[in-house]
């Protein structure tokens, strides 16, 4: 009787110390795990990991959610159109071929007042194309194209 006591009592002592924790996963358009970390309701000292990773994601997402390129897919001329709050957050854009390393074409945005720019893709083969956005924070964001 005195054994299964103290093993009753081991037992809820060891479930109460014992807790399950909730891991999250999240994607970007591509499928790319982009975050992964703790739920909420985790120990705190997980919770100062994961924003180091979610303060440079929002600067990511701000600048994916505010951004706008048409028309896709492209013939001749590609518009990219930004909004006025994110322009501060992105310092060049690059035009690469998506089997090529070299750079068709960059636009600057920290010497400009703009929110747009115009890419003529007139003279580009046909196929995909990237548009690698470079942030403040050092990360760079991608945007897939197509040309036909």
């Amino acid at each position: 009787m005195m054994k299964s006591i103290f093993m009753i009592a081991f037992l809820i002592s060891l479930g109460s110390n014992l807790s399950a924790q909730t891991v999250i996963f999240e994607y970007d358009e591509a499928g790319n795990q982009v975050l992964r970390g703790l739920c909420d309701a985790c120990k705190s000292s997980s919770k100062i990991s994961t924003l180091a990773e979610s303060k440079s994601q929002t600067i990511s997402e701000g600048v994916a959610n505010s951004i706008q390129v048409a028309p896709v897919p492209v013939k001749t001329i590609l518009t990219i159109l930004w909004d006025v709050k994110i322009k501060d957050y992105i310092k060049r854009i690059e035009l690469v071929p998506y089997n090529d390393v070299r750079i068709l074409n960059v636009f600057d945005v920290k010497n400009t007042s703009n929110t747009s720019c115009v890419f003529n893709m007139e003279s580009y083969p046909y196929g995909v194309y990237y548009l690698k956005f470079y942030l403040s924070d050092g990360t760079i964001y991608t945007k897939t194209i197509t040309k036909n």
